[in-house]
């Protein structure tokens, strides 16, 4: 038996702009991997240090860019070597980005702005800001604040680039409280937004009371995941939940004042109004 032939990365990527592997999106991605195999791990490959930085926060890199200092440095990494896109202002502690999503424009859609067509980066701040900043030039397009009850923590996205999900961190009952056995009901919350402009779609409590001893929750295209520590995971359809609630609101107040209730989804009726500053607006449905 001969010996084996290596791929020709050449012919392979032709044969890939020629349609010939599956359109099958794991096919694409293992074809995609096998030609950059071949292309760095060949012995005739060398490599040669262009460039070398330093960070103390954790670097981000996400479609060509790279992140520094809490996603406030930006470094495109495209060209043969790295360029500045952009640096912002130095801020406080309170002002630092605690997590961020890549939004890219939307194809074949007519945008209020011309700055909405260029990619942008969906930023969460350590003091509860949610922040839209250009991709290419650090600039604030578009903020919003979120609620001072809780602190959000996390982005996702529940559908990609439409809608984010914004979690906070868990709630913690406080050592005097453990022991004298009062549990802490609300586990955390889950904010819901449309992208472009930023839109409410709700805020779901997730409590203990409603769905059991949870040990944490998520949101991802459209399904509410809710785990538990015995290894049982519950799903729960994020549609129904919004529009039984909106309906439950119509039919019992005013709709900004109605707490997006997980009760009125789960069959109950403990659903009441509950008045709050009206600047902590994002609590409400819309």
């Amino acid at each position: 038996m001969g010996p084996t032939r290596k791929p020709n990365v050449c012919r392979r990527l032709s044969r890939r702009a020629l349609g010939f592997f599956a359109r099958d999106a794991g096919v694409v991605q293992r074809t995609n991997l096998g030609i950059l195999r071949e292309l760095v791990c060949q012995g005739s490959t060398k490599f040669k240090n262009v460039w070398t930085t330093h960070s103390k926060s954790p670097i981000a890199y996400e479609r060509g860019r790279i992140y520094f200092d809490n996603y406030r440095c930006c470094v495109s990494s495209v060209a043969s070597e790295p360029k500045k896109l952009y640096e912002m202002p130095k801020c406080s502690k309170l002002e630092k980005i605690e997590d961020a999503l890549l939004w890219e424009c939307p194809v074949g859609e007519v945008l209020p702005d011309p700055s909405d067509y260029k990619s942008s980066l969906i930023a969460l701040t350590a003091h509860n800001w949610l922040l839209r900043i250009s991709a290419t030039t650090g600039k604030i397009l578009e903020k919003i604040y979120l609620a001072s009850y809780c602190k959000f923590r996390y982005l996702s996205w529940d559908t990609p680039q439409e809608v984010i999900a914004v979690k906070s961190a868990q709630n913690k009952s406080s050592a005097v409280a453990r022991q004298a056995g009062i549990q802490q009901p609300i586990l955390l919350y889950l904010a819901v937004f449309q992208v472009l402009p930023f839109s409410l779609v709700g805020v779901l409590e997730i409590n203990k009371r409603i769905f059991g001893n949870v040990t944490d929750a998520t949101l991802s295209h459209g399904i509410l995941i809710v785990m538990y520590s015995s290894g049982l995971v519950r799903l729960y359809s994020f549609q129904a939940i919004t529009e039984q609630t909106h309906h439950h609101c119509s039919l019992r107040c005013h709709p900004w004042r109605m707490l997006f209730r997980l009760e009125a989804i789960l069959g109950t009726t403990s659903s009441h109004p509950i008045r709050r500053n009206r600047k902590e607006f994002s609590i409400f449905v819309p």
